[in-house]
């Protein structure tokens, strides 16, 4: 007796168990990332990094989703040291980084619609007194942020440039500042400064 053909292709099957598999282990975007707010303190040889990032679970399900921190590294620009991650709310914990593929990972796992709160901190040197912030991941996630907010707080510098337009804060101390709503950023934040 011969068994009955499938009415599914074998390539179209496969592709459907990849992104299933995907979706399940946090490779691909599940969740929406959907804010960021960075901080960066900027001192004449270094700064110091802290970002408060909003995700959200759009499905009634529980997912995990793979996030991976790409930190700006070069010739110039040494990699960033004593990186930390950490969920905020609604379960206040650190997560455990791994290095793979020459990345820091870790996987967040998000009950069914809920919003999470991380924060993610580093300090790098900075010898040539200039930074690279990375926003060109947002890419990936498929959808703009609703809205990024980028402070740069000087410490003993006076900011130079800027290649993101920066709004000076009332208050004398030189804290710069720029926001965007719908933001899916072509380019990374690159900025300099002057020891005073």
């Amino acid at each position: 007796m011969a068994l009955p053909k499938s009415r599914i292709p074998v390539g179209l099957l496969a592709l459907f168990l990849l992104v299933a598999a995907s979706l399940l282990s946090g490779w691909l975007p599940a969740a929406r990332f959907e804010r960021e707010q960075i901080n960066i303190q900027v001192h004449p040889d270094h700064i110091v990094v802290d970002g408060v990032y909003f995700y959200r679970n759009p499905y009634p399900f529980p997912i995990v989703q793979g996030l991976s921190i790409p930190l700006p590294a070069d010739d110039r620009h040494p990699l960033p040291a004593e990186l930390e991650a950490e969920e905020l709310w609604p379960r206040p914990q650190a997560f455990l980084l791994r290095n793979l593929w020459g990345e820091a990972r870790f996987a967040l796992p998000l009950q069914a619609h809920e919003a999470v709160c991380l924060r993610v901190h580093y300090y790098q040197q900075a010898p040539t007194s200039d930074a690279r912030y990375i926003l060109t991941t947002t890419r990936p996630w498929m959808r703009p942020l609703q809205s990024g907010e980028y402070w740069l707080v000087p410490e003993g510098v006076t900011l130079l440039r800027s290649n993101y337009p920066l709004r000076t804060m009332p208050g004398g101390r030189g804290v710069a500042v720029f926001q965007q709503t719908q933001f899916m950023p072509d380019q990374d934040w690159i900025f300099s400064w002057r020891a005073q």
